[in-house]
Parts: structure tokens; sequence; C-alpha cells
């Protein structure tokens, strides 16, 4: 039909085949009533045979960016308008006849629902809603048992919108496997190019069928009446997968290359005619089976455009300018509904803002159903503005390049932990990502809660790696072989070791070390020790000097310890520690904390005043009294609260002294003896130099002790000169002599002269002999080889019967370990 006037649509009542009423819209084109545009509905209508609307307020034409030709926009624009004809008024909706009818599937037994008044305002625009969905038969009336209420919802306009609430319906429904896209995700995969656009489906769930027996679970009730959904009804919770589904399906025929978010459409291109050929074959295609487009919502070939919330541009995604304009808005609440709100809203924009987790905690806090105190204070009120001015100030995000390697930098925090992901070789974040430690987690060691972090962004961020490598950036080195025995006081059980594990030998993972995430707190678990104010990391310091002290029992001495001290410094490359120089000193007999302090002031005495100095040392005693207790020990004249004077006094004057001279030198602590962590290589370099130094003490001693005469030797040969009793251990027929300054000869009848090894000596050649592989089972040559192996060639005994000298200290050495409190000599 053709319309006379131009300047006003008509709506026109049809009587096709003399029995059914339907009503179609005539537009400013001559063309053919399509027969989706008829729906099936079989009620006489009200005899208004015609009404009529101002085009200027109902018809909407395409939003086409000025790039686009205006003559290519304007034929564009008709071609689309004819082709979703009549979608040209608001609440219009299309049909699609090849969607299934789906079938509700219900499980256990719904109940009515009460429906509550409609309040006066919104009457008006709730019944035209109503009778716009009748006259296009997505609703129909009915009696049902089942009810559900209908609520008016205003809208930004002043008008209204209709919400049914379902969730009685959705407990008593089963919920399929399909589900939506994941936002997030889509948005961190997103492609952008030059053109841009964004089509919003008009009404899409409208448009799919509902099988006859499920529609009157769909029941509502307005103005005395019901009504029930023919087709798939807003709210109900299975209706975004299953619309969703049926988008791809017929976006991968007409164009696989677009993206989807249930009635969201977005797709782009470097090339403007190709790019409008893409949208107006989604358009067509679409009208052509039943769907209608809103081009009030869409744009067409922009720069930028808003997709789910975000603004797409050449630059990356950044937050929408409507969602920066009511956040700088925003206003503390006052009530606890107003409060999840507010929460909710800046959920929204939670991965521009590092550490948001943490941040909004004392917020969430206040929403908890166990919370002590509901009341909003002053800090409240300073940390939203806080994250207010953060938001507004806030850059864009780059989106996920699958051709590059995708990085996470794992952040650790004192209650949460932050993951940054990157593409490789960029500077700009894709995401920033903040997660909370659980209870349990909360008393992890700081090693298992990074591990935490780690296994939760690998998880989280592998389908984000779109199959490349993930290179996970952490304040650990070595974190692949860090095991539970390596971890000081491990907090974490054996199950979640094994996840951890699993995580670590991942073979798509590969693990850096960065030295500049060990964050304050980090550092604070690690070295035990709360960490100075002027700490800095560690590739920052000029010179890193590494302490230890040790103290070895001195055998065969009159001496308790054997005692040395080493100091090794270096500098950081990297994460490598490259020594420079080592320093070590015997210190004689003293106990390991006294060579451990002794360490720490021969590394004072080393340092350069002139440059930024980290000490690093596994004594807590040296660490703690340095950085806490020295200040005030010497202002008590190094005495403690009783008056009497603190261990070491003289030593830790002289660390004071030195401690006012170097104010750039630096102490911390680090765990002793550990596999993995920062100061692995320095602290096993000092302990082996200080092990190593005490051991040549050791010997020097024994030496020392071994030029002496042997106590009992002597007495030996005073008995043999003047006839007194000898000593247990030596008999009495035989005779002993001194031979030289040291060394003594016992004669044997029979046998001849032999030489004595010393008393020191004596115990380690007998226990070597006993415990042998040539020991008592191998019989007397045996035997008499590997005393002369042990005693290296200085005692000379010839292979004979009589074993006398042999057996008698062997003997006696049994005799003892079955003895274990004699402590007589051989």
């Amino acid at each position: 039909m053709r319309v006379s006037d131009p300047d006003r649509v008509y709506e026109v009542t049809l009587r096709l085949e003399g029995d059914i009423d339907r009503i179609v819209n005539a537009i400013f084109w001559d063309h053919v009533v399509k027969s989706y545009d008829v729906p099936l509905a079989e009620q006489d209508w009200p005899p208004d045979s015609v009404r009529d609307c101002p085009v200027g307020e109902e018809v909407i034409t395409p939003s086409f960016s000025p790039l686009v030709p205006r003559e290519l926009a304007e034929s564009y624009s008709k071609s689309w308008a004819l082709a979703q004809a009549p979608a040209l008024y608001r609440n219009n909706v299309g049909w699609d006849r090849q969607s299934p009818y789906h079938v509700i599937p219900i499980k256990g037994e719904p109940q009515p629902q009460p429906q509550y008044p409609i309040k006066f305002e919104a009457r008006a625009s709730v019944r035209k809603i109503l009778t716009q969905l009748e006259y296009q038969g997505v609703i129909e009336p009915c009696v049902s048992p089942m009810n559900n209420p209908l609520f008016p919802v205003a809208k930004p306009d002043h008008s209204y919108r209709i919400v049914v609430d379902y969730r009685h319906l959705n407990s008593h429904t089963r919920t399929y496997a399909i589900q939506n896209s994941h936002s997030a995700a889509l948005m961190n995969n997103i492609v952008r190019k030059k053109y841009k656009t964004t089509l919003d489906i008009s009404n899409g769930f409208f448009c799919q069928n509902i099988a006859p027996e499920s529609r009157d679970y769909t029941c509502f009730s307005a103005f005395g009446s019901q009504k029930k959904n023919c087709r798939l009804p807003q709210g109900y919770k299975n209706s975004p997968g299953l619309f969703s589904t049926h988008v791809t399906e017929m976006l991968h025929e007409f164009d696989p290359e677009a993206l989807s978010y249930v009635d969201d459409i977005y797709l782009t291109d470097d090339e403007i005619l190709q790019h409008l050929r893409r949208v107006s074959r989604i358009v067509v295609g679409f009208a052509d089976i039943g769907y209608k487009f809103n081009f009030k919502k869409s744009k067409i070939a922009f720069l930028s455009v808003i997709f789910l919330g975000y603004e797409l541009s050449s630059e990356g995604k950044s937050l929408a300018p409507h969602f920066l304009e009511k956040c700088a808005l925003l206003q503390p609440p006052n009530t606890v509904r107003k409060l999840q709100s507010l929460l909710g809203f800046l959920n929204f924009g939670r991965t521009y803002i590092p550490d948001y987790a943490t941040r909004i905690k004392p917020l969430y806090e206040l929403i908890r159903p166990n919370f002590s105190s509901r009341f909003w204070t002053i800090e409240h009120t300073h940390i939203l503005r806080e994250l207010q001015s953060d938001f507004l100030a806030v850059k864009h995000l780059h989106t996920r390049d699958n051709k590059t390697h995708l990085v996470i930098r794992v952040i650790p925090g004192a209650v949460g932990f932050t993951y940054v992901t990157f593409n490789e070789g960029e500077t700009v974040p894709i995401a920033y990502k903040s997660h909370l430690y659980s209870a349990a987690e909360q008393r992890f060691a700081q090693t298992e809660k990074i591990l935490t972090a780690v296994q939760m962004a690998v998880i989280k961020e592998r389908p984000l790696a779109q199959g490349q490598r993930i290179v996970v950036v952490s304040p650990i080195p070595a974190l692949e072989a860090v095991t539970k025995a390596s971890v000081p006081n491990s907090k974490a059980l054996h199950p979640r070791w094994i996840q951890w594990a699993t995580s670590l030998t991942a073979t798509d993972v590969d693990y850096v070390f960065d030295p500049k995430l060990q964050t304050q707190e980090f550092l604070q678990y690690e070295m035990e020790y709360p960490v100075p104010a002027g700490t800095l990391p560690i590739d920052q310091y000029q010179v890193v000097m590494y302490t230890d002290g040790s103290a070895q029992p001195a055998v065969g001495t009159k001496q308790q310890y054997s005692a040395a001290c080493a100091v090794v410094s270096g500098t950081m490359e990297g994460e490598v520690f490259c020594p420079r120089h080592t320093y070590t000193k015997t210190l004689g007999d003293c106990t390991a904390q006294l060579a451990e302090l002794k360490a720490l002031l021969s590394a004072l005495e080393h340092a350069d005043p002139a440059l930024l100095t980290l000490l690093v040392c596994d004594s807590y005693y040296c660490v703690q009294s340095f950085n806490e207790y020295l200040h005030y020990w010497k202002m008590n004249g190094f005495r403690d609260s009783k008056g009497n004077a603190i261990k070491h006094k003289m030593l830790w004057g002289k660390v004071a002294d030195l401690k006012e001279m170097l104010p750039k030198v630096h102490v911390v602590h680090t765990l002793g003896h550990q596999r993995v962590g920062i100061h692995v290589a320095g602290n096993t370099l000092a302990d082996e130099a200080a092990k190593s130094a005490a051991a040549v003490a050791t010997v020097a001693a024994v030496t020392r002790s071994s030029s002496k005469p042997d106590t009992e030797i002597s007495a030996a040969i005073k008995a043999t000169v003047d006839g007194t009793p000898f000593p247990k251990g030596f008999p009495s027929k035989y005779s002993y002599c001194l031979n030289g300054a040291l060394n003594a000869t016992v004669t044997i009848p029979g046998i001849g002269v032999r030489e004595i090894p010393n008393k020191i000596e004596r115990p380690r050649l007998i226990s070597a002999a006993h415990e042998g592989v040539a020991s008592a089972h191998a019989g007397v040559a045996a035997t008499i080889s590997l005393f002369r192996l042990v005693t290296g060639g200085l005692v000379s005994i010839k292979r004979r019967s009589n074993m006398s000298f042999v057996v008698t200290f062997v003997n006696k050495l049994k005799h003892r370990r079955l003895d274990a409190r004699s402590r007589r000599p051989f």
C-alpha cells in the first residue's frame, strides 16, 4: 500500500481471509507485509480502526559515524528499514518462526505468588506495554492456578518498563548447562580495528517460542486479569543461555567473526566499505529470520563505541563516560541497600584498580550479617573518596594479543594479593585482578601465600593465554623448585601442596624472578623481623654483605669449641649474587652466638661509609638487637632493666659506635640453611666459609694439644722407672719409655719395640680398625692391614699370631661401648 502523508505513520486494522484480525504498520515505502509480521492471535480486537503517532517521536534511523559518506548512510538506512519493516516504533517485536519451542524443565511443584498493587503513576505505561505485547502475540490472556508478581520499574526518561519476578519459578526450574559467554573474558580478547559497530537486538527474548505446555508457568496478573507468555520471558533463568546460543548459531551463518553477548553484537574492520557490507549482511539476515534491531542503541562504523559498558577505541578499552560521570557524583550511602548498590557499581570497574579487593574490604564488612557495627564512619568516607579519585584517573587497558605470550605479575600483600596480566613486550596491562586470602590462607607462610596466588592466577588466566605460554613473574627466585621442606613454618596441608606441585610443573608455564615485587610485607615475613623503614629492594644496594659464625666441638682438646666467623661481600646482578671478597677470622673457644656477633662486627668494620650497603645476617639475636635494642642499651650504659651488664657488653659497644658512623648500612634478617630465596646463595657462601675456618681452627687446637706428652703414657713411663702402679690399660709386664721429646714406645716380650699412639689419636685409630670393612669377621691379616692403613704406617705391626696390642685396644673399645657410664681410658 502507499501512504499519502509521509509525515505520519498509520496503524491500520486488516482482516485476513475474513476471520483473523491483525494489526500491521504502514510506512512511507511501497512494500508487501511479510508473514512473520502477522502474529498468530485468534481473538477479536477493539474496533479501533486507525491510530496515528508523530514520526519524529517513534521512527528511529540508524546512527552512522560522520566518517560514513551521507549517500552511503542514506542508502543503507532505507535498505535496513525496509528489511525490518514495520519495526519503526517503540516496543516492536519480531518473531523467529524457526526457533524451537522451548520447554521449561520444572522440578517440584511451584506455587502461585501474590500480585501487589501497581502504583498509580505507572499504570498508563504498563497498560500500553501490555496492549502492544498482546497485539504482537508475545502474551495472551489466560486463567491459571500459577501466578508470578509483576512490577513496574522507572526508567531515566520517566517512563516505565515491566518486570515479572520469576525467582520462585527459577527455584523450581532445572538449569541448562549452556550459559552465556563470560563478559570479562570477551572484553579481554576483543579485537580492535579502525571502524567499530555495535548492534542491539530489539526484544530478542520475545522472538523465540515457548512450548504450549510450559506457558502457564509464566502467568502474571495485571488490572484484574491474567496473561501468559507465548515467547521466551525476560527474568526466566534459562532465557539468556537459550537466546545466546541461537544468536551465536545465526552469526556463524552470516558473519563468524562477529562477537555477541546475549542481544549485543560487535564487529570491527579496517576498511569502511567492507565493514558496512558485513553490518548489512547481519541486519538483513536477522530480519529475514524474524529479528529486529534497536537502532537507537546501535552505533555504525564509529572509531570508538560503547560495548558491554566499556569504551573501545584505538588506544584500548576504558571505562565508559557515563560510568565515570556517575562515579563522580557518588555520595556516602545511608542504608544497607544503597551500600549494596554502591558496591555493585564500583565492582564493575575493579579490574582498573590495583589491590581493589583489599581497599574495598572495610566497606564490605558493613554488609556482613555477623558484623558487630554497621555505622558509616569518616574512614569509610575516606575510602570511598580515594576510590572515586582513582576511578576518575584511570587510563585505558589493552586487550589480549593472541600472538604473544601472556605475562602475569604476582604482587603479594598482607591480607590479599594482586596479579596483573600483560601481553609480552607491552607495558600497558590487560587487567588488574585482586583477591583476599581465606581464613585458612591467612595463616599460611608468605611463600605459601604466593603459591596460592600463582595457582589461582594460572588457572583463571589460562583461557586468556589462548594456547600461548604463560610467564609468571613472582618475588621468589626458582619458584618451581619450592617444596614443603624448603618453607619454614609451613602451615598448608599436604593436599594443597599437591595442587601447587601440579601447577608448578605445568609445561606451558615459565617462572621468572623480579626483586622489585618484594613488597614490605613480603620482606617482613621472609626476614622474620620488621624491616626498617629505610630498607630498599635488594637491587638498589651498591654492596650486599652476608655474615655467618660457626662453632664446632673441639674433640681432644681442653677447650669446648673452636669458632670462626666469615663475611662475604659482593653485588646483586639481577637475581644473582656475585661475590667479590671473603673475610674469615678464627675466634678460638666461643659459642656460635658470639661468633655471629663477631661476624656482624667484622662486617661493619669492613663496610664503606660512602656506599649504600645491605648487611644480611641469619642470626635473629644479632638483627633484632642491632635494629631494636641497641639504641636503648647505649642509653642505659649497656645494662638491662635489672641493672646487670648485658652479655657481650664490650662488643655491643663497638657495634653501637660503628652504627652511628655507618648510616647507609641496613641490617636485615634471613632464614638460614634454605634452598629457595633471594639470599640463599650469599648466605650459603658465608656459612661454608665460616665452617671451613672453624674446621681449620679445630685442627690447630688438636695439634697444639697433641704437642704435649700424654699424661697416661707419662704415668706408665714413671711406673716403669719408679715401680709405682701402672695406669689402667697398661700391662705391668711391658716396659714403657720416652722416645724423643713427645713420642713413647712399649717393649713387648717376644715381639719387640712398638710405638704407642697418642691418646688423642687412639680412639680414632681403634674405631676405624674395629668398625671398618675388615674388622673382627675378616681375620687377623685384614685387621693388621686396616690398622696399618688407619695409622698411616706410624705403627709397625708384623703378621704374627700374637695380636695382644691390637686386641687389647679393640677389646677395651668394646667394653667401653657396652658400659656407657664407664669413663676409664683405654
